[in-house]
């Protein structure tokens, strides 16, 4: 299921190439994006108004972007109603992404990456992380302060999983619809 919706994500995120051919019927090549590109999908050409991606790393101003984000796109889109628990379900995705996969201060990158993408009154969200481990649940201890993440993400989402990212890493996903939009 975590590969069919993936590959729904992947068709869902793609638009066509209009642009004109260059020499011999050939493709201009895309630019390289820059590593400090907060829009890495609209420098890459990939960004459509139902679209839209920023990196992340461990720093707490990095993550504080990605929640404004999140309510700025959400709120272009219309979709004030989705905004808190979309951004609640990307804040458990970030931080486990954060606390399991990206390095910590003062090591080099690798980022994270977020994408959303909006197909009526739904919006998936992705989070790309380096780490090939699998996401999973932890047995529910009450008086435990964490290990509640991929819970509220069930909860909220209508549905969730990962898929496997080339060359390595992963790709955790999650849809939150609303009905009353």
């Amino acid at each position: 299921m975590a590969v069919n919706a993936a590959t729904a994500l992947s068709r869902a995120t793609q638009s066509e190439d209009t642009r004109p051919p260059g020499p011999r019927g050939r493709l201009a090549p895309a630019p390289p994006a820059s590593p400090i590109t907060p829009d890495w999908g609209l420098e890459l050409g990939i960004s459509t108004a139902d679209f839209a991606a920023r990196a992340f790393t461990c720093d707490p101003d990095s993550l504080r972007a990605i929640r404004r984000f999140i309510v700025t796109t959400v709120s272009a889109w219309g979709l004030h109603a989705l905004a808190d628990d979309l951004m609640t379900v990307v804040n458990e995705l970030t931080t486990n992404a954060v606390q399991h996969a990206l390095p910590g201060p003062g090591d080099a990158p690798p980022k994270g990456w977020l994408g959303i993408a909006r197909t009526g009154s739904t919006v998936v969200c992705a989070v790309t992380d380096p780490s090939s481990t699998p996401p999973s649940r932890r047995p529910l201890e009450y008086l435990a302060d964490t290990g509640r993440g991929l819970l509220i993400v069930d909860a909220l989402s209508s549905q969730w999983g990962y898929a496997a990212s080339a060359p390595a890493g992963k790709t955790v996903w999650a849809r939150i619809s609303s009905l009353s939009v």
